[in-house]
């Protein structure tokens, strides 16, 4: 616009000096050499405009005899570039489109324009992965190993490929190559640490995860949370090679990590126990109990001060409930311990808020135990004849795919999901679960630790040390 606006001006100007001195004419003189030349000055104007144009168009002409090819051809080159870095825009976004044809069709016009550059062949996978085409894809990004800017990207599109196809072996080793290269990716961690985790390397996805969390690469209580899980299992491997004091120190670290993680409060108190402090076994029950009660940590608590008679027992249970009073574990587990010495009227205190939403066969357990202890076989019979059709009560069940488990694990045995196990009511499917017996006999619900079957259901891992029998 501005260019147009420009040339009408200069066109303007000329048309007014033309008309200026046509209305002033005039006559030009030249004496040279004994020559004499006469003309008009309009003439005299017009050849020199002439001349000046003549010789323009005779410089622009040797300029591009001698410079025109290298001229068109860089014009030729700017226009490839342009036209392959729209096909390169126009293809990641089919790619991120799902378009699958459009994305294949830039990426070919991409690659013929530029070449095979980083961003051209990147598209290129992704456009052969987006259509199925799995070995043009691994010839991609196999390719890009071969150049050191390329490398990781190269070795995350492997490493996906081999996720997808359950090849954990090459995914693990995919994964520590690409951490030598580039240790501080977020995404890399944590799939190091999955795979490092799935293959049972814990002290190397302990040594990912303390990464991760000194940096501040993941999220605080996300890394917290892995360290626990992977002290915890080195803690069970160490219990099983009957290294109790190094199995103490990790269950005592991951119990720090995360105060919540019931399993390292349970192996930490066990071994505790079994080294006759019961002190701070103890306490170690009592700071997990506050935050996520559960029967197992009760029955360890029991056996901690099993020695005692029923009415300090219950004393020392009403003190662990009131760490979380309101809880069913802490209602059932007192219910439990007021049942043994007898004080009937604190078991029926506990257990009637159980009793007013739908029991659980636990909660109909407890109440038999209490009608038997206080009036007799007969007068449980109507609460025994109730448990077969009441639900069995929380397990740890995966929060993936629903699959119930009768102990905590690192990964859902269905799905293959890590740390997704959570001690939850189950629903529908859940409520078959292999090894958790729908009714027991009236006795064990008032067996306490030294049967754990009723009250409590056997769900954390067990120590294979502890000071009596499960």
């Amino acid at each position: 616009m501005i260019r147009s606006v420009l040339l009408f001006l200069l066109i303007a100007l000329l048309a007014a000096a033309v008309v200026w001195m046509a209305e002033r004419p005039g006559e030009l003189l030249l004496t040279w050499q004994g020559y004499r030349i006469e003309m008009p000055l309009v003439l005299a104007v017009a050849l020199m405009a002439a001349a000046v144009a003549a010789i323009v168009f005779v410089w622009r002409s040797v300029n591009w005899l001698m410079h025109g090819p290298a001229l068109f051809n860089a014009a030729r080159a700017h226009r490839r570039l342009a036209d392959g870095q729209l096909a390169l825009s126009q293809g990641m976004v089919a790619v991120a489109a799902g378009d699958r044809q459009a994305a294949l069709r830039f990426a070919r016009k991409a690659e013929t324009l530029l070449g095979d550059g980083p961003l051209t062949m990147l598209l290129s996978a992704q456009a052969a992965q987006l259509s199925g085409d799995d070995t043009a894809a691994h010839r991609y990004f196999a390719a890009m190993l071969e150049r050191p800017e390329m490398e990781f990207l190269g070795l995350r599109g492997l490493l996906t490929e081999a996720e997808r196809e359950g090849k954990p072996d090459e995914a693990l080793n995919l994964a520590r190559r690409a951490f030598l290269l580039n240790p501080d990716a977020p995404w890399l961690l944590s799939t190091l640490f999955t795979l490092e985790a799935k293959a049972g390397n814990w002290r190397e996805a302990e040594r990912v995860t303390e990464r991760a969390l000194k940096n501040k690469l993941l999220p605080e209580a996300e890394s917290r949370r892995r360290l626990a899980i992977a002290r915890f299992e080195q803690a069970e491997d160490a219990k099983s090679l009957g290294d109790l004091n190094a199995a103490l120190k990790l269950a005592e670290s991951a119990h720090a990590l995360d105060l919540g993680f019931g399993p390292a409060a349970l192996l930490a108190a066990e071994i505790l126990h079994v080294q006759g402090n019961r002190r701070r076994a103890a306490r170690v029950v009592e700071d997990a109990w506050g935050r996520l009660p559960h029967p197992d940590l009760a029955a360890e608590y029991r056996l901690i001060f099993s020695g005692e008679d029923a009415g300090a027992l219950r004393r020392r249970i009403e003190r662990l409930a009131a760490l979380a009073p309101d809880d069913p574990e802490s209602r059932l587990a007192l219910a439990a311990a007021a049942v043994e010495s007898r004080d009937f009227g604190l078991a029926r205190l506990q257990l009637q808020p159980l009793l007013a939403s739908q029991p659980d066969a636990r909660v109909l357990r407890a109440m038999a135990a209490l009608e038997e202890a206080e009036h007799g076989a007969v007068a449980a019979e109507s609460w025994v004849a109730r448990i077969a059709r009441a639900p069995e009560g929380p397990v740890w069940g995966c929060q993936v795919c629903g699959r119930a488990h009768p102990a905590w694990q690192p990964h859902c045995d269905e799905c293959e999901s890590f740390d997704s196990l959570r001690w939850t009511t189950p629903a529908g499917a859940l409520l078959a679960l292999d090894g958790i017996a729908a009714t027991a006999p009236v006795g064990d619900a008032v067996a306490g630790a030294e049967r754990p079957g009723a009250l409590i259901s056997p769900v954390f891992p067990r120590s294979d040390t502890g000071s009596g029998p499960r």
